[in-house]
């Protein structure tokens, strides 16, 4: 049994290392990517990143297509009602049947635009695809973005206090 169990840990250790070293390889070519790519890989990984983010936003506004096509059938119906109502006899205390009919065409229009942009609409954005190394060297590159950002804030804040922010030259860090 004892064999066994060490015959099992093997494998999993096995397993595991074979894991690490190709998660190892992947931010090693990430980096790769980076650094031999420079501003133009970082430039194409920054725009795949925002193509997806569009893409993930724009899901999110799609949601609320089904609530367009419900709004365009209550004005269908409303606007059946309209002109239903206009075309029978006039009531004493029922104020403005005679706008019935404009009111109708305004609907019927209003619907006309929801029924088209929800065709316009319901087609999905297709977004670029991240390799697993594309993905690590934006993760990467978020991470210089991110520092940078921080650098020139506390920069802009201890210059604004007449202060030194401490590092004289940003890549020294």
């Amino acid at each position: 049994m004892l064999g066994g169990l060490k015959e099992k840990a093997g494998e999993v250790a096995e397993a595991t290392t074979g894991a690490v070293q190709g998660r190892m390889d992947t931010a090693k070519g990430g980096k790769k990517l980076v650094d031999e790519g420079g501003p133009s890989a970082k430039a194409a990984l920054l725009a795949k990143s925002a193509a997806n983010d569009a893409v993930v936003s724009d899901k999110e506004a799609s949601k609320h297509i089904s609530l367009m096509s419900l709004r365009a059938e209550r004005l269908e119906s409303a606007a059946k009602k309209l002109r239903e109502a206009a075309g029978m006899p006039d009531v004493e205390g029922i104020q403005g049947k005679e706008k019935f009919a404009s009111l109708a065409d305004s609907f019927e229009e209003r619907a006309t635009a929801y029924m088209q942009a929800v065709s316009l609409l319901t087609v999905d954005l297709q977004g670029p695809v991240f390799s697993d190394v594309e993905t690590d060297a934006l993760r990467l590159v978020l991470a210089q973005e991110g520092y940078e950002w921080a650098y020139e804030k506390v920069a802009s804040a201890a210059g604004a206090a007449g202060m030194s922010c401490g590092f004289r030259d940003k890549s020294a860090v």
